[in-house]
């Protein structure tokens, strides 16, 4: 077993967040350790959970979802302009931090809808901007906000070529400023056109 970090839940109370092997398989164990009145030592009690490591994204992407809820709700607070508060490390096989991929700043008018069933009028088309792209992933400005971790369709023009791609939205601005809400999106499984179109724009940035 070993302590990965911990915080106070109480002046009597930590979770602690630990490595431990349960039957052959890492797991990772939230697990509150109280403190006995008048000690600073904290010890373990019964109160705990224990998530296969391997299913750690799928807890990151549900706690991200339920932060945002909370966020529309007023219960948490972020700052104006701010992406979604919880980000999440990205699939294998994909680079997570797409920023390191170059950023061209670009001013286009796009078309924008959701693949997802679910979402607000789905399969309806919503227009908006993009303001900077990567072979990586974009900034899209729209009317409406998507939720974390919606799929998308982007229509737009790109050097006098038409682009089609899929992407997925990584983070989402909270409060919508007078460009709409911006998303920050990551491409899904371009075609070769597609990439080819990214690759000129950027080159000839």
């Amino acid at each position: 077993m070993r302590k990965l970090d911990q915080i106070r839940r109480s002046d009597s109370e930590d979770i602690c967040v630990l490595l431990r092997d349960v039957r052959g398989a890492p797991h990772l164990e939230l697990r509150v350790y109280r403190r006995p009145e008048g000690s600073e030592e904290a010890r373990p009690g019964p109160e705990a959970i224990s998530v296969p490591v391997n299913a750690l994204q799928d807890l990151l992407r549900m706690l991200a979802q339920a932060q945002e809820r909370l966020a529309q709700d007023g219960l948490v607070e972020t700052k104006s302009g701010d992406p979604a508060p919880v980000r999440t490390a990205a699939p294998r096989g994909f680079r997570s931090d797409a920023r390191r991929e170059p950023r061209v700043p670009v001013k286009l008018s796009v078309g924008s809808r959701l693949m997802n069933a679910g979402g607000p009028h789905p399969g309806s088309a919503v227009f908006g901007e993009v303001k900077d792209l990567s072979i990586g992933g974009a900034q899209v400005c729209l009317p409406e906000r998507f939720s974390l971790f919606s799929k998308m369709e982007v229509l737009t023009r790109i050097g006098g070529l038409d682009f089609q791609g899929h992407a997925e939205v990584v983070g989402a601005e909270v409060h919508p400023t007078r460009e709409g809400y911006c998303h920050s999106i990551r491409w899904l499984g371009l075609s070769n056109h597609a990439k080819a179109t990214l690759s000129q724009a950027i080159a000839r940035s």
